[in-house]
């Protein structure tokens, strides 16, 4: 064989080779909508059509003043993007500006000479300026930054003179703890105006609800926005320096995104709170009339208005929850163009989302996500056939109650009127005392099965002692024949009911509920769903907190372990880590369930497993190896999220030791790391993260180098209730990072204005 011909051989193994190679890959959950595109309508909204038409996200549309051109963000390409396509013609959307951060919420200047965007380019949301040239792509680091603040800035507006900018923002208040998710940090948001060019914004609200989307009267003399200062977000007004804010919309509307389209006339986002729809309504601010001309069959978000009769505005149709992400979010178990790449380093890993409030564990190969589902949307649909006896209790207090009534008219003169109102009571009492306590130690304390029904048969044992007594004297009384006779009779038949009914309790309660998740495989390629297996858990756990958290295969593929327990609740509450054995189909419980366990995560050899418990008093973080149990932390600071790396010689959690005190109702969490010393002993943790705020769900790479977490350290990048409102999405923060544990240097993985959070790191070999 020629030299040549092996040298032509040889290139084309090689180029083989690199062009099969696997990238690692890491995926996360995501609160991200999907089937979002930008409508268009050229004759003031008579007819509506399809402007975009991709599988990935188009959203928050502007018309260009000339009427030529539409910008829209795009995450066609993986983070938001600015595109731009021509109005007329079948041209495709082409890239406006190229970068590595994110960009949306774009405005243009009255003279269509520039436009203005929000932007993560230089960290957090802040809103950026740049020349507008539709036929060139323009890179970010071209845009001056005009806002340049610690907090975000969202959705500015140009006034129609070209001077002045109104925007929304976080930067002067202080992050609050959610009212019931408390680990969740929420912000609230005012409106600014600055001039054209950047410069010391000027701050016209201060509520403690959002203020956001701010919109110039035709004459730049009033500003309109939405506000939910009330409860409610409804539209206000005010005037250019912020005095004489008052309420426009009528009560029962939720408002958002208002434009104005003519003098006394606006446009803006409606979210009906009973079918969850959103359209398009108009509103005269003279008169309050309502016009709803424009809905469609379709949900429908924040539309623009040029004079020329042109409108464009992003939707689309309501979902269904679908086969391959049951009890997830509505549509596809991935975003859509998954994946996105990412470089760190020398190195390109390829990044899942995940369409799931907690992330869905890949197989090791990647090729496969593992959920669980339980077809329930509250406790009441966890309730069994065996729960309708329990109607016995109040419907015979009712019945003793009215008995009790009547005979102290009917009887008076035979028995004293208090006795049988005395009775009355007691009926009432009994059931209601126990009805109360029980729901107390099963749902607030928390309590094991046994232990409640313990409570029941001590209540049984007293109920039938008094049933008894009454029954002595019921035959005492008929022997003596004592007009007092009937009473005690009752008495006895009162009592004799409620004890059955409590007996009933205290042997059939783990009856009363069917808490039993399923677990399924979904070949994401294909969407092919598999049965897996369904768990039951211990006969003594607690129904009520039967709840999967933290699912995710064991390194070595062979185990799919999860934990199941209250997330939040206290250290002496149920909780344990289970596996399940995919080549013998076997579930083994691996550590007690009294002490709230949970979150565990074991080397890659198997021999050793750390894990978060309770069982000292405090939520630390333990580890297991060679048949020994060590606290590593042990401390009353609140410990969670455990993970060791694959060769067993790290292991990083998050801790509040250190983290900012919100109103003494929760601290912030920090990532902390301990390594093995040559001793085989463990050093004391090490902080190594340090922002203010919220930092969770470390996860280490494959090789141990790197730690890849959730972090609140970006902010938000639009106005909190624009998308709390889409998604159920407590904490709307949260982008993907890594950090070099070998100098520490931090990479922002993702880019986007929704909750990402919990990754997992799978290795391509």
């Amino acid at each position: 064989m020629k030299k040549s011909s092996l040298l032509v051989i040889a290139f084309l193994f090689l180029n083989a080779s690199l062009f099969s190679q696997s990238e690692d890959k890491i995926f996360y959950s995501s609160f991200r909508p999907e089937g979002w595109n930008i409508h268009i309508s050229k004759d003031n909204g008579k007819n509506f059509s399809a402007f975009t038409n991709h599988e990935s996200l188009d959203y928050d549309a502007k018309i260009s003043p000339n009427g030529k051109w539409v910008v829209f963000t795009s995450e066609r390409n993986g983070p938001p993007h600015l595109f731009i396509k021509s109005i007329e013609g079948d041209t495709l959307p082409r890239l406006l500006v190229s970068s590595n951060s994110m960009q949306d919420q774009v405005d243009f200047s009255p003279d269509g000479e520039h436009i203005v965007f929000l932007s993560t380019h230089e960290g957090n949301a802040d809103i950026y300026k740049l020349r507008f040239s539709p036929t060139d792509t323009l890179d970010v680091s071209q845009a001056q930054n005009l806002t340049n603040s610690d907090g975000g800035d969202f959705r500015p507006k140009y006034s129609h003179d070209g001077k002045t900018i109104a925007f929304s923002s976080d930067r002067d208040h202080d992050i609050k703890p959610h009212p019931f998710f408390v680990f969740a940090m929420q912000r609230t948001g005012d409106i600014y105006t600055m001039p054209a060019d950047g410069g010391s914004p000027t701050r016209l609200t201060d509520s403690e609800g959002w203020d956001g989307s701010p919109s110039w009267s035709m004459d730049d003399q009033e500003i309109y926005f939405y506000s939910d200062r009330n409860g409610n977000a409804a539209l206000y007004s005010m005037t250019q320096k912020g005095e004489k804010q008052k309420v426009l919309s009528l009560g029962g509307l939720s408002c958002f995104s208002p434009i104005i389209t003519a003098k006394n006339k606006l446009l803006f986002t409606n979210l009906n709170e009973g079918n969850k729809a959103f359209s398009i309504l108009g509103i005269n601010t003279e008169t309050q009339k309502i016009d709803s001309t424009l809905v469609q069959g379709f949900d429908m978000f924040n539309i623009d208005y040029h004079p020329d009769g042109i409108m464009v505005f992003h939707g689309g149709e309501k979902l269904e929850q679908t086969d391959q992400n049951r009890a997830g979010f509505e549509g596809d178990l991935l975003v859509k163009n998954s994946p996105e790449t990412a470089t760190l380093e020398n190195r390109t890993l390829d990044l899942f989302g995940v369409r799931r409030a907690f992330a869905a564990p890949p197989t090791i190969d990647g090729k496969e996500i593992v959920y669980d589902y339980l077809p329930a949307n509250g406790p009441e649909d966890l309730l069994t056939l065996y729960v309708i006896p329990l109607a016995l209790l109040p419907l015979f207090a009712i019945i003793w109650l009215i008995l009790g009534i009547i005979n102290s008219i009917k009887k008076r003169k035979q028995i004293p009127f208090w006795k049988y109102l005395l009775f009355s009571i007691v009926a009432v009492a009994i059931p209601v005392v126990f009805a109360v306590e029980f729901i107390r130690r099963l749902i607030e304390m928390s309590l094991p099965v046994n232990n409640v029904r313990l409570f029941a048969l001590i209540s049984f044992s007293l109920v039938i002692f008094l049933a008894l007594v009454a029954r002595y004297f019921y035959k005492k009384r008929k022997a003596e024949k004592k007009g007092i006779v009937p009473l005690y009779k009752h008495y006895y038949l009162m009592f004799l009911i409620n004890g059955l009914v409590m007996a009933y309790v205290a042997v059939l309660l783990p009856s009363f509920f069917d808490v039993r998740p399923d677990f399924y495989s979904v070949d994401y390629s294909t969407n092919k769903v598999t049965h897996l297996f369904k768990f039951e858990a211990d006969p003594n756990f607690n129904p009520l907190l039967i709840r999967i958290i933290d699912t995710k295969f064991t390194p070595d593929g062979e185990y799919l372990q999860f934990s199941v327990g209250g997330f939040r609740a206290n250290p002496n509450a149920q909780g344990s880590v289970y596996r399940y054995h995919f080549e013998s189909k076997t579930l083994e419980r691996i550590t007690d369930v009294a002490s709230n366990n949970g979150f565990a995560d074991f080397s890659k050899d198997n021999t050793a497993m750390v894990f978060r418990s309770g069982r000292s008093g405090n939520t630390d973080i333990y580890i297991e190896e060679r048949e020994s149990l060590t606290n590593l932390t042990n401390s009353p600071a609140k410990e969670n999220f455990p993970v060791i790396s694959h060769d067993g010689n790290k292991i990083a959690f998050c801790s509040d030791v250190n983290g900012t005190d919100l109103d003494g109702i929760v601290k912030t969490m920090d990532i902390f790391i301990a390594t093995r010393q040559a001793d085989n002993t463990w050093s004391n943790p090490k902080q190594i993260t340090t922002y203010t705020g919220q930092e969770g769900h470390p996860h280490f790479s494959p090789d141990g180098k790197w730690l890849i977490f959730t972090s609140e350290e970006f902010g938000i990048n639009d106005e909190q209730p624009l998308v709390q409102n889409y998604i159920f999405s407590p904490q709307m923060y949260g982008e993907i990072t890594a950090i070099r544990l070998e100098g520490g240097k931090k990479v922002r993985l993702t880019h986007n204005k929704w909750e990402d959070g919990a990754p997992l790191w799978i290795s391509a070999d």
